[in-house]
């Protein structure tokens, strides 16, 4: 029966024991690799980011490097860092998987000297097995319903085992091992939606990508967990997980069958929560279609998505992605949402304030619009439309390079693409992680 089923077992085997990831996993990989490197890179000198460089060169030297800061230090704090940076700007792919499980394999790869290879191949397994434990848990949220619609958040609860069985896989642990990482892992297990739209959110990759490494090492020096937490009885899934709100078939029918890599790629466009997207893109086609001025605007009325959008006056940059009401009226004004509009002078700009002000929450309809009722008792409705998201290689390695520019100087995040585009091919990922500071980019 589905409810007996050794999940753990199931996924420490998957990670520990499949000879290589499927070829049609890579290039999506690289793609995913590439993005999440560059918008950790466009946090660095943001506020979040030297915070947390910091903090891991305060922890003092080690083999791992920071991006970005020419910082090395241990692989847990290099982890802690990257992955906190990876998930500042809540820029990646949407998932968040790649926040967490690409900080660690970096890590663990650099301080072990590995090879690009090494780094793909740990990725990809860890990536599915980590997407198919998110989705055996998350599956109700659509119906308000499960943990993460109660306040959890994936990132935070499956992260830490996540990241634990991409070290695991780097590591060359067994399957017994992995498991009992997976169980150690899950004593960093937690994490709140609350704390959107603050540095904390980020945080939530940082600690996952850490603990990971710390439960791979312990289990690798015979330090012991429960290695049935996930399914086991007062384990992961009764504590947190509803019976009837799991999907266990996500891991025992659907892991690797075929890789959620070999789908569709969806990189997010926009700096923002994934519920502001359809708001943004609607915005836009006003801003374009229409050209509403602001001035002439009485009121707009739009779903603003609360429950993730959850801070409606955003007071710096961190929270500004996590409002409705400041996207539609930043992208209004501006006429775009991009990293620019991600700062204090946008955030607190008088002008996109006041239309703020003008902006009300009403639930959405079917279809769900965004509907501007304008002086003269003119009105002007558009409809949200499904997300867009990026999916060509060209137009990833476009957002690649524009967010990358916010520390290395343009022969450098070429040269940084390259690296990355060709993982498979390199030798040792030191050179890679090299490539990410600003010590080796000429002035911009």
């Amino acid at each position: 029966m589905l409810a007996d089923a050794p999940l753990t077992q199931i996924l420490a085997l998957f990670v520990a024991d499949t000879a290589t990831p499927p070829e049609a996993a890579v290039e999506p990989a690289k793609s995913v690799i590439l993005d999440t490197i560059g918008v950790a890179l466009a946090a660095v000198d943001r506020p979040i980011g030297k915070i947390i460089a910091g903090q891991a060169a305060d922890a003092g030297p080690g083999a791992a490097s920071v991006f970005g800061s020419g910082i090395r230090t241990s692989p847990e704090m290099a982890a802690l860092a990257n992955g906190t940076l990876a998930n500042a700007l809540d820029f990646d792919d949407g998932s968040h998987l790649a926040t967490h499980l690409l900080p660690t394999v970096l890590a663990v790869a650099e301080d072990h000297r590995l090879s690009g290879a090494a780094v793909l191949d740990a990725f990809i397994l860890a990536h599915e097995a980590s997407a198919r434990l998110t989705q055996a848990i998350d599956v109700a949220r659509r119906d308000r319903r499960g943990p993460t619609h109660r306040g959890w958040w994936h990132v935070g609860l499956v992260g830490p085992m996540a990241a634990a069985m991409a070290a695991c896989r780097l590591m060359r642990l067994d399957a017994r091992q992995t498991a009992t990482a997976i169980g150690i892992a899950s004593c960093s297990s937690g994490g709140f939606r609350r704390n959107m739209g603050t540095m904390a959110k980020a945080l939530h990759s940082g600690n996952a990508a850490r603990a990971g490494i710390e439960a791979a090492r312990l289990a690798k020096r015979g330090f012991s967990a429960d290695p049935d937490i996930i399914e086991a009885p007062l384990g992961f899934l009764q504590a947190v997980v509803d019976p009837q709100d799991r999907d266990l078939a996500a891991i025992t029918e659907r892991l690797g069958r075929p890789y959620v890599l070999e789908g569709l790629l969806r990189i997010k466009r926009y700096p923002a929560c994934n519920p502001a997207h359809p708001l943004i893109d609607a915005a836009l086609r006003l801003h374009h279609e229409h050209s509403i001025p602001a001035q002439d605007v009485e009121t707009i009325e739009a779903d603003l998505h609360t429950f993730s959008l959850l801070r409606a006056t955003p007071w710096d940059d961190d929270s500004a992605g996590f409002s409705g009401a400041f996207v539609i009226a930043a992208t209004l004004t501006h006429g775009r949402y991009t990293l620019a509009e991600l700062s204090h002078d946008v955030v607190h700009d008088a002008r996109i304030k006041a239309l703020m002000e003008k902006i009300r929450h009403v639930p959405a309809g079917d279809p769900e619009t965004i509907k501007v009722l304008l002086l003269g008792d003119r009105a002007v409705s558009i409809d949200v439309r499904p997300v867009s998201r990026l999916s060509a290689r060209e137009d990833i390695c476009a957002k690649f390079r524009v967010c990358a520019a916010a520390v290395l100087a343009p022969p450098a995040v070429a040269r940084l693409e390259e690296l990355i585009l060709t993982l498979d091919q390199l030798p040792d990922i030191a050179d890679l992680m090299q490539a990410t500071t600003r010590a080796n980019s000429h002035s911009k």
